[in-house]
């Protein structure tokens, strides 16, 4: 390491190679800048970058435990719009949307995380922007163990709605919580989101303990669609102009018993050739890296798409990212490990570079080990430059770590 501007950034350069990778240039490296800022997390659940003032740059979204906060570009100047410093639960997931159509950035928020509980608690609810003092939180629906959220034009029809995915499903039980799939559920706002009744239904119940979803267009037709991680692995799930959700499996997980059984993240990914791969962490709460790659006319086929094993070096594997971080045309896989497996593989951010993607052969770099344990990770162009930049934020080490990309520079 080497001190870079300031003493909050630091430049990255170490690669390693997988076993299966063979032998690469250092044009295959991806140069990153670490600058830490300032802000103090309990523990960083989630992180989005979004323009909240409308100043036309990408700031910081932060769930924090009990507050939600947004750091501002570039000044990284923190600001709380919510606090709940009494709850006896945390705050889990949110998604930012403009819900009432003003023209000002709002918040879904997922609340009142109980892990251990799936018969009650797990509130569904929004923040309506001000422009001075807290957002006004609204309530709109429970479900236990709401865990993720994500807008999505389900029908096709320029309207977004709210989808929520419980980790568990309503009522089931350790060790293997599978007695009853998960609740994904959607909330469709309406004219007047802040006084009416969201319609709400539930999109499927046939999956098992799903951990993530990525909003994508996996099959570009212009659609969104969902994948999914669950104990079914990675599932496609796409839409009729009902709104009803067409299934395809497409990884197999881990195929082991419950809970150590099929996927944990799932990020969609594009190679040169603009075939899709997906990228997930394997099984729940897992500690191996996997690819699927999509096979030839894979649309018209059921065969499952081959799974390649990345890495096992970690321990729980808990953010997953796809962007084209370099000069070639692939997006590499990118990894936040939340915990340390031993003194020498700790917890930090990890990327995949592909080689060969369709035989497994990947590139590894590991950034920053012990650095931030992530949470959860997000990338974009935060200073405009035309590289993708990386966003962390951790639990155990309470902190938010911007890795901006001098690729170009």
């Amino acid at each position: 390491m080497q001190f870079i501007l300031s003493i909050a950034r630091f430049s990255f350069l170490a690669i390693t190679l997988l076993p299966s990778a063979g032998v690469v240039g250092a044009d295959e490296v991806v140069s990153l800048d670490m600058q830490q800022l300032p802000t103090h997390l309990q523990v960083g659940y989630a992180v989005r970058a979004v323009d909240v003032n409308a100043d036309g740059r990408l700031d910081i979204a932060i769930v924090d435990s009990k507050r939600i906060l947004w750091l501002e570009n570039p000044s990284w100047q923190e600001h709380v719009v919510y606090e709940t410093p009494d709850a006896k639960f945390d705050n889990v997931c949110f998604a930012p949307f403009d819900i009432n159509g003003d023209g000002h950035m709002d918040f879904a928020l997922g609340a009142d995380w109980q892990f251990g509980n799936s018969d009650s608690g797990g509130t569904i609810g929004w923040l309506e922007h001000r422009q001075e003092g807290p957002w006004v939180y609204r309530q709109i629906a429970s479900e236990p163990t709401t865990h993720r959220m994500n807008w999505v034009d389900v029908r096709g029809d320029g309207q977004s709605a709210l989808v929520v995915a419980p980790l568990k499903g309503r009522g089931s039980r350790a060790p293997g919580f599978d007695q009853v799939g998960i609740r994904l559920l959607e909330f469709s706002p309406g004219r007047d989101p802040a006084d009416e009744t969201w319609e709400r239904r539930v999109i499927t119940d046939e999956l098992h303990v799903m951990h993530n979803f990525d909003v994508t267009d996996l099959d570009a037709d212009g659609r969104d669609d969902l994948v999914t991680a669950s104990y079914e692995g990675a599932t496609w799930l796409r839409f009729s102009d009902s709104g009803t959700a067409i299934a395809k499996r497409l990884g197999s997980g881990q195929d082991e018993a419950p809970p150590k059984k099929g996927a944990s993240e799932i990020r969609l990914g594009r190679l040169s050739s603009s075939r899709p791969y997906l990228g997930t962490v394997e099984p729940w709460h897992g500690d191996k890296v996997v690819v699927y790659v999509a096979p030839d006319n894979w649309q018209h086929q059921d065969n499952l798409w081959d799974r390649h094993v990345l890495d096992d070096q970690l321990a729980w594997g808990h953010a997953v990212a796809c962007a084209n971080l370099d000069e070639d045309p692939d997006e590499e896989l990118i990894i936040g490990v939340r915990d340390n497996q031993n003194d020498q593989y700790r917890c930090g951010l990890r990327i995949y570079d592909p080689v060969d993607a369709a035989q497994g052969q990947w590139v590894r770099q590991i950034v920053d080990p012990g650095g931030v344990a992530i949470e959860d990770l997000t990338t974009a162009d935060l200073d405009a430059d035309g590289d993708i930049d990386i966003i962390a934020v951790g639990r155990a080490t309470h902190n938010v770590r911007i890795y901006w990309n001098i690729q170009q520079n």
